[in-house]
């Protein structure tokens, strides 16, 4: 056996050693769920770990094992685990009622508080996710504008409905030519109908000319652009500011409406505020809810009015636990407790794991970058900065194992990431959980040096620079 597969095979190893009760509990969930979880993105091989118990920044799994949350349920949890104001707020709330099947003045002051953080918010409407936000906002555009042809961002990820699953960054499987002559293929997620193309283009992500060109071929058919400020599962790549106004501007142009997706990128800003961009409309989910589920779409007050059953002939729009109770009063606590100071010195913590991650990296000599904005962060193999999610892909071809690898040593170290390389921060977390993840990460790359001389020396900086052996 070669010293990179005896590294290979002590991390998972250690893995197992550490985790039977999560590997008992696998077998379990196997035998009732396929996969064994509901969640495709938190399976991983061998199997996931299971927890029971989450406490400010860090989390237990079944075993016993405590690690620093550096995930936080994919963004959603900005406050960590437990949090006093948002537990109380549910314990208060779960007394009077989750859904009472009617309208409640919980939304009232929920609804109050975003439209005073983004003055793009003149209306919203509450769902449950993120998913049914997009799915919500298309619908919304396409009723508007009377149109039906969406242009969404090529990795771009909405959500599993199947207007958002055509070029999502985790889909697979063929390629189908576009409707628009000299784009890249689309990809459909497995049950997702090819007839879906007639109405969804994908287009490369910080490419206004492609925009462009997609909004001429099917000028006058177009309801709505949309796209993420911040490539989530597409690689944590930002858009750059001309990117999202120039898209602003020619949308403006061609009475098309912009679709701003802040479900994971709201945590930052909002994005929209940041940069002084007023969109259409705008979806969230993930923090507002504090922890529970919830999604709400919003925008211009004359769009939104499709709604309203006193303009006649309204958009009907049901939702048995939209707007329940219980999410609305976590959020309203969330919003509360996560105001301009937290968010900038979460986005200052991020900027310094970014940082420092790139020097650790640096200092072992291997090629990689960490990408992202504010308390979101990515980090890539590879030389250069990601431009798209094509670029994102190409870093991640061939290199499946080694991520796997990276991700399983973190874990043996006590941190928890996600499978495919997302870093979250939350209020809970200080400097001196940043450097001691660093220092895990650090020590991870320094564990796989034999592994990445082995498998991947292009990825040394020392073959790099000697044109590789």
């Amino acid at each position: 056996m070669s010293e990179a597969d005896r590294v290979a095979r002590g991390i998972a190893d250690r893995y197992a050693g550490r985790s039977p009760a999560s590997r008992a509990a696998f077998a379990d969930a196997s035998r009732v769920l396929p996969g064994g979880d509901t969640r495709t993105m938190v399976t991983y091989s061998p199997y996931p770990l299971y927890f029971d118990r989450g406490e400010g920044a860090r989390v237990r799994d079944v075993d016993g094992n405590w690690y620093l949350d550096v995930l936080s349920n994919y963004g959603a949890l900005v406050h960590g685990h437990n949090h006093p104001a948002l537990v109380a707020a549910v314990r208060d709330q779960v007394g009077r009622g989750t859904a009472p099947g009617g309208p409640s003045t919980l939304q009232i002051r929920h609804a109050e508080r975003l439209c005073a953080r983004m003055p793009a918010l003149e209306r919203v409407r509450y769902c449950n996710s993120g998913t049914e936000a997009t799915m919500w906002a298309i619908r919304t555009a396409r009723a508007f504008t009377g149109r039906d042809v969406i242009i969404k961002i090529d990795g771009g990820y909405h959500g599993t409905h199947d207007w958002g699953h055509v070029s999502a960054f985790i889909t697979a499987g063929p390629g189908f030519a576009q409707s628009v002559p000299g784009l890249p293929e689309a990809r459909l997620a497995h049950g997702v109908p090819r007839a879906v193309l007639t109405c969804v283009v994908a287009v490369p992500f910080n490419d206004l000319a492609a925009a462009r060109r997609a909004l001429r071929w099917h000028r006058g058919r177009v309801a709505a652009v949309l796209v993420e400020p911040m490539l989530g599962v597409g690689g944590g790549v930002p858009a750059d500011p001309a990117y999202l106004h120039g898209l602003r501007e020619v949308t403006r142009h061609e009475g098309v409406l912009l679709v701003l997706d802040e479900c994971a990128t709201f945590r930052v800003g909002p994005w929209q505020v940041r940069e002084g961009l007023r969109p259409d409309l705008t979806t969230l989910s993930k923090i507002i809810g504090g922890g529970l589920p919830i999604g709400v779409f919003g925008g211009r007050a004359d769009v939104m009015a499709v709604f309203d059953p006193a303009g006649g002939d309204p958009v009907y729009h049901a939702s048995a636990f939209g707007a329940n109770n219980l999410s609305l009063a976590a959020g309203n606590a969330a919003l509360d407790h996560f105001g301009s100071d937290d968010i900038d010195r979460l986005n200052a913590m991020g900027e310094r794991l970014r940082a420092r991650l790139d020097d650790v990296a640096a200092e072992r000599g291997v090629l990689g970058h960490a990408v992202g904005a504010g308390s979101l962060s990515y980090f890539h193999f590879g030389a250069g900065v990601p431009r798209n999610a094509a670029d994102s892909a190409a870093r991640r071809e061939g290199r499946d194992r080694l991520r796997a690898l990276l991700h399983l040593h973190l874990l043996n170290q006590g941190f928890l990431t996600a499978r495919h390389g997302l870093l979250c921060l939350s209020l809970p977390m200080d400097d001196g959980d940043v450097d001691a993840f660093v220092a895990a990460y650090a020590d991870a790359l320094e564990a796989l040096l034999p592994y990445l001389s082995h498998y991947h020396p292009d990825l040394l900086a020392s073959s790099a620079a000697g044109g590789g052996d």
